[in-house]
C-alpha cells in the first residue's frame, strides 16, 4: 500500500496562522488593556480572589462537561456534511445541558453549607464561560476559522467595554457581570448564524454522546493534570501566603502568559494541518522541522518579554503590582516549555492516544504540587515561579521522549541550554536598575531575536515585497 502524497509546504500553515493570529493578537491586545484596569480598580486581595475563581473555571469546565468541545473539533474537521454536523452539535448540546444541571446542583449545595463570596456573580461567571468554551469551538467547526476569530474578538471586546463602564462603581462584581453580557451577546450571534439548523433531536443518540465522551474523557484527565501544572500553585500561594500575594503572582503570570496566547495562534493552525496530513509521505520531516523553527520563535518572544518589561510595565500597571516583574522572566521560561509541550501533544490527538497526554502532563503537575508544598512556604513567590518552570521543563522532556513511538523528533538539548543561557544574560543586564540598563537589555533582546529568526524575516519580507510590487 503506497502512502498518499500530500502538500506539506508551510504556505497553508502560515495562512491558517495568520487567520487565527488576527483574532488572537487582537485578544492579546484587549486582554492587555484589562490588566491595568484590574490593577487600578481592584485591590491585591480582590485580584487574588478573582484569579482563584478563574483558576477554578479551568478545572471545572472539563470535569463537568467532559471536554466535549475537543471531540466536536475532531469529529467535524474530518467530515463537514450537514448530517454529521447536526449529529455532533445536537449531542454536544445535550452533554452541555446535563453538565450544567449537575454543576448547578453541586455549586449551590456547596454555597448552602459554605457561604461563597459573591456567589451569584461567580455562578454567572462560571456558566457564561462554560457556554462560551463549547460554543466557540462549534463556530470554528461548523462555520469557519474566520467566524471563530470574529467571535473571540467580539466576546473579549464586550468584556472590556462592560468592565470599563462598570468597574469603577461595582469593583469585582463588574468583571463577573461583563462575562455574562458577553455570553448573552454570543448567544444572540449564534441565533443570527442560524445555529438552530444544526440542532435536531432526531439525531439525539446515546451512543453518539458516549462516542464523543469516550474520545474526550482521557483529555479530561489531561486537563486536570494541566490544572495541577499551571494553576495549583495559586491555591498553594493563597493557602500558605495571602490572597494579596496571589494577586501579585496573578499579574506576573498574566504577563508571562502572553507567550501562550501567541502559542494559541500557532497551535490551532498546526492542529488543523496535522489532522489533515498525519500519516502521509513527508509528515515526519515536516513535523520535526516545524518544531525546530517554532522553538526559536518562542524563545525569541521570551527574550523580548524580558527586554521590554522594565520599560513598559511601569507605564500600564499600578505601582502596588510592580513587584510582579521579579517573577515574569522565570514564569515566561516556564510558559515557553509549556507551549512546546502542548504543541507536541497534538501528536496524541492524531493517533487518538489521548491517555498519553494525561500521563505525560501528570508528571509535571505532581512535581509542581509536591515541590510547591515544600518550597512556597519558605521561598514565597520566587519559589512558586521556579517550581512552575521546573515542572514544565520535566513535562517537555518527558513528552519529547514519549512521542518518539509515533514520530521521530530529536531532543535539542544543547540548543535549548544555549537559548536559556542567552535569556538569563539578557535578564542580568537589567538587574542594574538604571534606565540605560533597561534600554540595553531591550536592544540586546531585539538584536538576538532578529538574528535567530533572520531566515523567517527574509522569506516573508520577500513575499510581501513581491506582492506589493505586483
Amino acid at each position: 500500500m503506497t502512502k498518499e502524497k500530500t502538500e506539506l509546504k508551510p504556505k497553508s500553515l502560515a495562512k491558517g496562522s495568520i487567520i487565527y493570529g488576527i483574532g488572537n493578537i487582537g485578544t492579546l491586545v484587549i486582554n492587555f488593556f484589562l490588566v491595568p484596569l484590574y490593577t487600578f480598580y481592584l485591590t491585591n486581595e480582590e485580584l487574588g480572589y478573582f484569579d482563584l475563581v478563574a483558576s477554578s473555571l479551568i478545572l471545572f469546565a472539563p470535569i463537568f462537561f467532559g471536554h466535549v468541545e475537543l471531540a466536536v473539533i475532531r469529529w467535524t474537521l474530518s467530515s463537514k456534511d450537514k448530517e454529521n454536523l447536526t449529529k455532533v452539535v445536537t449531542n454536544s448540546l445535550i452533554i452541555f445541558i446535563v453538565g450544567l444541571i449537575i454543576f448547578s446542583i453541586v455549586y449551590f449545595s456547596i454555597d448552602f453549607f459554605v457561604t461563597l463570596k459573591l456567589a451569584p456573580y461567580v455562578f454567572l461567571y462560571f456558566i457564561s464561560n462554560f457556554f462560551y468554551i463549547i460554543a466557540k469551538q462549534i463556530v470554528r467547526s461548523v462555520y469557519s476559522s474566520s467566524q471563530y476569530v470574529f467571535t473571540e474578538l467580539t466576546y473579549i471586546l464586550i468584556v472590556l467595554f462592560c468592565t470599563i463602564f462598570l468597574v469603577q462603581n461595582h469593583g469585582l462584581k463588574a468583571i463577573f457581570i461583563a462575562y455574562g453580557f458577553a455570553s448573552l451577546a454570543f448567544l444572540v450571534y449564534l441565533l443570527f448564524l442560524k445555529i438552530n439548523k444544526y440542532i435536531s433531536f432526531a439525531f439525539l443518540n446515546f451512543n453518539t454522546c458516549k462516542e464523543l465522551l469516550t474520545y474526550s474523557f482521557p483529555l479530561v484527565l489531561n486537563a486536570i493534570s494541566l490544572w495541577l501544572n499551571n494553576q495549583s500553585s495559586k491555591y498553594l500561594i493563597a493557602t500558605f501566603l495571602t490572597l494579596s500575594a496571589n494577586g501579585i503572582y496573578a499579574i506576573a503570570f498574566k504577563i508571562a502568559y502572553v507567550i501562550q496566547i501567541f502559542n494559541r495562534i500557532f497551535y490551532y493552525s498546526f492542529q488543523d494541518k496535522l489532522y489533515a496530513v498525519f500519516g502521509k509521505e513527508g509528515f515526519q520531516e515536516y513535523f520535526a522541522n516545524t518544531i525546530k523553527t517554532y522553538s526559536v520563535i518562542l524563545f525569541s518572544l521570551w527574550y523580548m518579554m524580558i527586554g521590554v518589561q522594565q520599560l513598559a510595565l511601569p507605564l500600564v500597571i499600578d505601582a502596588k503590582f510592580l513587584s510582579a516583574m521579579n517573577y515574569i522572566p522565570i514564569l515566561g521560561l516556564g510558559i515557553v516549555f509549556m507551549s512546546l509541550s502542548s504543541v507536541l501533544g497534538i501528536i496524541y490527538q492524531c493517533v487518538k492516544k489521548n491517555i498519553n497526554a494525561f500521563k505525560t502532563s501528570l508528571l509535571s503537575g505532581l512535581i509542581i504540587v509536591l515541590l510547591g508544598f515544600l518550597v512556597i512556604p519558605k521561598y514565597d513567590l520566587l519559589g512558586a515561579s521556579i517550581v512552575f518552570t521546573l515542572g514544565n521543563f520535566m513535562w517537555l522532556l518527558y513528552r519529547f521522549i514519549d512521542i518518539q513511538q509515533f514520530v521521530k523528533v530529536k531532543i535539542p538539548y544543547q540548543r535549548f541550554i544555549c537559548y536559556i543561557v542567552i535569556g538569563l544574560l539578557i535578564w542580568s543586564i537589567s538587574i542594574f536598575g538604571t534606565l540605560l540598563s533597561f534600554i540595553s537589555s531591550f536592544v540586546v533582546a531585539l538584536i538576538i531575536s532578529l538574528l535567530l529568526n533572520k531566515d523567517i524575516f527574509l522569506k516573508y519580507s520577500s513575499i510581501i515585497y513581491l506582492k506589493f510590487k505586483r
